[in-house]
């Protein structure tokens, strides 16, 4: 039987950011927790009380074979075959005492699997997940299943493997075509290589690629920049997302490598940021939210257009808003309003799970107030606006939103907010003005997207 911590009435509630760059789960002071497991236990429980309402799944796997200088995530690289086979097994196991708790054959909406890359994942090791959360939970055919993977690690097998297992999107890492910059990045993956995977992944049945671009790399340059846009472009891949490199060595000790001299200044990023807009625009793809482009025809872009987009931990979504729970070191997950985030170190991780023991160590308890400025960030990431009405009792991070008008970034019209063209390039930093003064802490934002 699973081991339920106590919850220990006079504690205190600490918690600790997300390692990716996602405004929802921005703005929690740090600290540890050991109420944490008994708190998403009896989270769990109370969704065990809704058995007909639908849950969404992320599962972290921590695996890279090489770790890019600009990374921020906390992944392992080149680990040893039986290393990620006995983590697999973990994620098994977890699966198992979470659907323990909830019991019940409930349906799945959408299951991603990235952190890291998918593509470190054997044939085996990946049906062997995917298997384990079937015999759990019910997958309907129409589930949105995506997943990441280094183009540098995958095949045509591979592909067809993802595609027989269910999943419909792909992520890709590109970051930059450059050749020098890839050299800055310790990247090296050449156009050509990037236009024959996606050509494998349409042959194998894929049906939505994406490419992750990043702007703020090292030696990058407004003519090499605009030649990657267009050779990416060329590719035709259904999404395109723009990142943004932050260089925080003191939370990723792999971006010491990066030479800083190098780095292109704020104005050069702006510039750069402006051109891959209006570029991928005149090239067929809209702009959703912040830094996310599709082709006219995408689920997401007909979303937005339906007032149906919303921006889940994992990404912007059409799929309605469902419970997410998040598996694996370091993974992030929501009921309720309430966020849990598992043991960030894999022996700590793997070790509750071998004594049963559900791996959270951190939790946020919802609060109505931290519930409304979750709903006003996501209405912002999806509408660019935020309704005065919506904002009772967030005066004060309405204020502060208001205030950028001065920059240009907003208007502020009698009843609402309206974010500018200008102000959609800064739309995540827009959102942290919601948060409590003080309460954002510096966090990490340069995904590496393989």
């Amino acid at each position: 039987m699973l081991k339920i911590a106590n919850l220990d009435a006079g504690a205190s509630m600490c918690w600790q950011p997300s390692p990716a760059s996602n405004p929802l789960v921005q703005g929690m002071p740090l600290g540890g927790n050991p109420s944490a497991r008994a708190l998403y236990e009896a989270a769990l429980r109370g969704l065990a009380d809704r058995p007909d309402e639908p849950l969404a799944v992320s599962a972290r796997v921590p695996f890279c074979a090489a770790h890019c200088f600009c990374c921020d995530r906390d992944i392992r690289a080149a680990q040893p075959d039986e290393v990620i086979d006995d983590y697999v097994a973990g994620l098994v196991e977890e699966i198992r005492e979470v659907a323990q708790v909830l019991g019940g054959r409930r349906e799945l909406l959408q299951f991603h699997l990235g952190g890291g890359t998918a593509s470190e994942l054997t044939g085996s090791q990946l049906a062997r997940l995917v298997q384990a959360m079937q015999s759990q939970w019910r997958m309907p055919a129409d589930i949105d299943m995506s997943c990441e993977c280094d183009p540098r690690r995958v095949s045509q097998t591979m592909f067809e493997v993802l595609r027989g297992l269910g999943f419909r999107r792909v992520s890709l890492g590109v970051l930059d075509l450059d050749p020098n910059v890839q050299q800055a990045i310790g990247r090296r993956q050449s156009a050509a290589l990037i236009d024959d995977v996606c050509e494998l992944a349409r042959s194998a049945g894929i049906e939505y690629i994406n490419l992750d671009l990043m702007i703020g790399l090292p030696r990058q340059t407004m003519a090499s920049w605009c030649a990657t846009v267009d050779r990416l472009i060329a590719m035709g891949p259904e999404r395109i997302r723009l990142a943004r490199y932050r260089h925080q060595p003191w939370h990723a000790p792999a971006q010491v490598a990066i030479d800083t001299e190098s780095l292109p200044s704020p104005a050069l990023m702006a510039e750069l940021a402006r051109a891959s807009a209006e570029m991928l625009r005149n090239a067929g793809y809209r702009w959703i939210g912040a830094d996310q482009f599709v082709l006219e025809h995408d689920e997401l872009s007909r979303a937005m257009d339906d007032g149906r987009l919303r921006r889940s931990l994992i990404s912007y979504t059409a799929a309605p808003a469902t419970p997410m729970i998040g598996l694996g070191v370091g993974a992030v997950g929501e009921i309720d309003g309430a966020m849990f985030w598992n043991d960030g170190s894999q022996a700590a991780w793997r070790n509750a799970l071998r004594h049963l023991h559900l791996p959270v160590s951190q939790a946020r308890p919802a609060t109505p107030e931290s519930v409304q400025r979750r709903a006003a960030v996501e209405r912002l990431l999806c509408t660019l606006e935020l309704a005065a009405a919506d904002a009772v009792g967030l005066e004060d991070g309405y204020g502060r939103l208001a205030a950028r008008e001065a920059e240009g970034l907003v208007r502020v019209l009698d009843d609402r907010i309206v974010v500018t063209e200008a102000g959609r390039h800064a739309l995540h930093a827009l959102c942290t003005d919601l948060d409590e003064p003080g309460a954002q802490p510096e966090g990490r934002s340069a995904r590496c997207g393989c």
